[in-house]
């Protein structure tokens, strides 16, 4: 153990792990009988790089894990992806528009589904009732993110739905004013059937599966990133969860080989930006907001920005070093619920 100059301990700030090194054998394991190549997911943040202040060595060091960077077929990799993309997301919500507006900013998140016998439908067809649902409720500000996994069985049958993310804004007279956030379940109901069967000419029998929540952007903030955090992950997370993390299913037993390089092999689902959150409407929205460009954030600004605050000692802001490099020894397993 190091000691500053009074002998106390001093403090390091460790990066959050994500899985544990069991889980991590575990999948290796479960990868390599189902014929995949695991060396660099095997060696992923096994070693780490130990850095500390360039002006005062008894400032707050810091530990960083070495990653593999196979995001999609790592779950440690992919993981850290999603919640990283999730937490710059938020931060442009954030210092954009919630803090800039006079009303508490509610997101709401919405799951749209379709009925078993419309599960081979055209991803863009879904993505045009979705736009269509959404302005049917008078919707400006949103995201949607189309899935045709279910998180809970991901090498199962093709099962197609929607994530949807709005933010309770609207114009009027020139001006952003705060738009409805609670809605009527049972109207959102109707209303999604209704588009269901404009689109396709398919009568529904029966309620459709809808889920409608919201939460606060500056009172509710974990909930936020945790919402985004979902949509930005890769199909190989709900892999690892139910095969490992929950043990819910075991796929080894099925012979899904072919089934698991198809989703390892697929594109992420994409979360798709619309109307007043486009980047065609922005000066738009930045006059509604009533500020100039120069207090605007684009992502790349945030991403640096955060960049820039990493390698940077947390005490005093001055630039941190690598001095030290070894082997993870466990002694920061992530605590799993």
């Amino acid at each position: 153990m190091q000691l500053s100059l009074e002998l106390k301990p001093l403090e390091i700030i460790k990066e959050y792990r994500w899985i544990t090194l069991d889980e991590q054998k575990q999948f290796c394991e479960f990868l390599k009988e189902s014929g995949f190549a695991i060396d660099k997911i095997k060696w992923c943040a096994t070693e780490f790089e130990k850095s500390r202040c360039t002006v005062n060595y008894e400032h707050t060091e810091k530990i960083h894990y070495l990653p593999c960077g196979v995001r999609g077929r790592c779950p440690r990799c992919s993981m850290s992806y999603a919640h990283d993309r999730s937490d710059t997301m938020y931060r442009w919500i954030r210092q954009n528009i919630a803090d800039k507006v006079s009303f508490d900013l509610k997101m709401n998140q919405i799951v749209l589904t379709l009925p078993e016998k419309l599960q081979d439908i055209d991803t863009k067809i879904f993505s045009k009732m979705i736009n269509h649902f959404m302005k049917s409720f008078g919707l400006e500000a949103y995201a949607y993110s189309i899935h045709t996994r279910h998180s809970k069985n991901p090498l199962a049958d093709r099962f197609v739905h929607g994530h949807v993310l709005t933010l309770n804004i609207k114009q009027e007279n020139n001006s952003l004013i705060q738009n409805d956030y609670y809605f009527n379940l049972d109207l959102m109901r109707d209303y999604w059937k209704q588009t269901i069967e404009k689109f396709t000419g398919v009568m529904v029998e029966g309620d459709v599966n809808l889920k409608n929540e919201y939460a606060s952007v500056i009172n509710d903030s974990e909930k936020i990133r945790h919402w985004l955090a979902y949509l930005y992950r890769y199909p190989i997370q709900d892999l690892f969860d139910v095969q490992i993390r929950k043990g819910s299913i075991n796929y080894l037993e099925k012979s899904q080989f072919e089934k698991i390089q198809e989703l390892i092999n697929e594109p992420k689902p994409r979360l798709v930006w619309c109307g007043l959150l486009t980047s065609t409407k922005r000066k738009l929205l930045l006059k509604l907001l009533d500020v100039s460009e120069s207090f605007w954030l684009d992502l790349p600004d945030i991403i640096q920005e955060k960049r820039i605050r990493s390698k940077q000692c947390r005490d005093c802001g001055s630039p941190y070093v690598v001095y030290d490099r070894g082997k993870y020894t466990g002694d920061n397993e992530p605590l799993l619920l």
